[in-house]
């Protein structure tokens, strides 16, 4: 039985009664889907890249979870500035909006690692193995023997391998490259929580990527359901111009341009009509705008039937570039970044801070009056650092006590020092300041201060 033609009201990727139905998408051939894999070899070089090229003495990106570190491109990010990483998350999340806003899915299409890897890599592997959508059409229909048993066995076989690759790849964000080959150097039994995750990671990505597919984009993806409300009639988006293509006929007739030969429905990775109008799954690849535009061609009619336009620009008004909408996503995320430059350009110079202790704001005991603090520091340097601690009451008669006064702190390890300091509760009359300086081996300092409380008279 003949599978129906897709539906602008279903999903071509699921057939009747919820079972999965696979897609066999053809290869495009033209200028957007040249640029896209140049985009593609670009992305997938920059993740290959990033965890081994140094930067300040560090991986590009290595996010250590075990010491609550994360370092990107040079910066260090520690668990006391959860204020700067949110506002610079917060900031390239409405960046992205604003492209939404302008462009539509072209992040799906063009960048996003979901697609990048699909279709730069697993569709090109399975079509070295299988062929283009009619080879794979017929390949499915035969019986299993020894062409199908190959061919299904070395394309599985290629995509465990490059799955493996990738989740190792991904490892490298968390453990760095070195390290991790001298684990697995060493077999599974010298860290088995790395290699649980390499292997855990391994199947995910093979099964998202040989049998899930486009479904993360149609079913998981919260930013695909997201469009409906970040764009208008003005977001450039791929779409068929139905005033020029309609009616539908062969060429030779007096009809509109499109010839109804279906290339645009074969192309599609996720199975859609694009003469059916926007739709959901449409991630704005463009394939079908380079099959139409080949087809066109070869008619020797104008291309552009499928293009990237507005919902304006198709029924034959004039787009805006600029509305409210991009204003306001833009000044959102302005704000966001604009705040996370100056929360790390204000960063101090030695990673400290000086809170008090849990507990009791302060302790009466053998007629003293105690304050507990913790000094926080963290050393986000490749090299042991030295600190020399200096903590001054603001009150004549005061004590303090440090486990010692010059402190050496490891690369990449953390401390929290504690601080007592004590008054004779006869000298006690009003709060005053304590003071913290803190001093580095380069002559880097801090200066800290905190609040001696006390019982009331």
């Amino acid at each position: 039985m003949a599978k129906a033609a897709p539906s602008i009201d279903t999903l071509f990727s699921v057939g009747p009664g919820g079972a999965r139905s696979f897609l066999h998408p053809a290869a495009a051939h033209g200028r957007f889907t040249r640029l896209r894999h140049v985009g593609f070899a670009l992305l997938i070089a920059l993740f290959v890249a990033l965890p081994f090229i140094q930067i300040n003495g560090r991986p590009g990106i290595w996010l250590d979870i075990g010491r609550r570190s994360f370092h990107v491109l040079g910066l260090s990010v520690g668990p006391t500035e959860s204020l700067l990483l949110f506002f610079l998350v917060a900031g390239s999340a409405f960046t992205l909006v604003v492209v939404s806003a302008l462009w539509g899915r072209v992040w799906c299409g063009w960048a996003c690692p979901q697609t990048v890897w699909l279709e730069g890599v697993y569709r090109r592997i399975e079509r070295l193995f299988e062929g283009d959508r009619a080879a794979q059409l017929r390949l499915e229909a035969e019986p299993m023997g020894l062409n199908k048993l190959w061919r299904k066995g070395g394309k599985s076989l290629a995509f465990l391998l490059v799955s493996a690759a990738i989740a190792h790849l991904l490892v490298c964000y968390f453990v760095p490259p070195r390290d991790l080959w001298l684990l697995m150097g060493r077999g599974p039994a010298s860290d088995p929580e790395v290699f649980f995750w390499s292997a855990a990671l391994t199947g995910l990505v093979l099964f998202n990527f040989a049998w899930f597919r486009e479904q993360l984009c149609i079913i998981l993806c919260p930013y695909g359901r997201l469009q409906s409300v970040l764009s208008d009639e003005d977001t450039v988006v791929v779409g068929y111009d139905a005033g020029r293509g309609e009616p539908r006929g062969k060429p030779g007739h007096t009809k509109g341009d499109c010839v109804d030969c279906g290339r645009c429905v074969a192309v599609c990775p996720t199975g859609i009509d694009i003469r059916q109008g926007l739709q959901l799954e449409c991630v704005g690849c463009a394939s079908c705008i380079d099959a139409c535009d080949e087809v066109m061609g070869k008619l020797q009619r104008a291309r552009g039937l499928i293009r990237y336009d507005s919902e304006r620009g198709f029924t034959g008004g004039k787009r805006r570039f600029l509305r409210p909408r991009v204003y306001a996503y833009a000044a959102v995320g302005l704000v966001g970044l604009t705040v996370a430059l100056l929360a790390g350009r204000t960063r101090p110079e030695i990673p400290v801070s000086l809170v008090r202790q849990v507990g009791m704001p302060f302790v009466v005991e053998s007629g003293k009056v105690r304050n507990s603090y913790l000094l926080r520091t963290a050393n986000k340097s490749e090299a042991a650092q030295t600190l020399s601690i200096e903590v001054t009451p603001g009150l004549a008669g005061a004590s303090v006590t440090l486990p010692r006064n010059v402190w050496t702190l490891p690369a990449g390890e953390s401390a929290a020092i504690p601080v007592f300091v004590e008054v004779p509760k006869e000298s006690f009359a009003a709060p005053f300041d304590v003071t913290v300086r803190v001093q580095d081996q380069t002559g880097r300092k801090a200066e800290l201060h905190a609040q001696f409380l006390g019982p009331g008279r």
